[in-house]
């Protein structure tokens, strides 16, 4: 017998995705979580390769000069949980992303392409593609 997520999994051919991460950032009081550890709570919705939507965790790094801004988004959907890794290089102007990991019908889903976020940090928009 398949399961739901090897189905979903065997479908799966790629594509652009965008998603949207709302909500991580909403109540964060200053100064800003430097050390890695849970910035905020909130939601995500994905369209595209990827159609799912669920709540979202932000935990925040950044280097000791403050240029590197690392912030890790774990989505958690109906179809299983993603993990975004978000590189902030304020010195070349860049904001990048890649999937660490994911779970059930998102094992081994490879990702990766550019953030950019609303003026007040609350809202984080995702967009490239994903592959197998």
């Amino acid at each position: 017998s398949s399961s739901p997520a090897l189905t979903a999994r065997s479908g799966f051919a790629g594509g652009k995705v965008k998603i949207v991460i709302a909500g991580t950032n909403d109540t964060n009081p200053y100064p800003l979580v430097t050390d890695g550890s849970l910035v905020g709570k909130g939601t995500f919705r994905a369209g595209g390769a990827i159609t799912d939507a669920g709540t979202a965790l932000a935990y925040r790094t950044v280097s000791a000069d403050g240029t590197l801004i690392t912030l890790r988004f774990v989505t958690k959907g109906r179809k299983g949980t993603i993990t975004y890794v978000v590189r902030i290089d304020r010195n070349a102007g860049t904001s990048r992303w890649t999937i660490a990991s994911g779970t059930e019908a998102y094992k081994r889903l490879h990702g990766k392409g550019g953030e950019t976020e609303n003026a007040t940090y609350t809202v984080s928009v995702l967009t490239g593609t994903v592959t197998r």
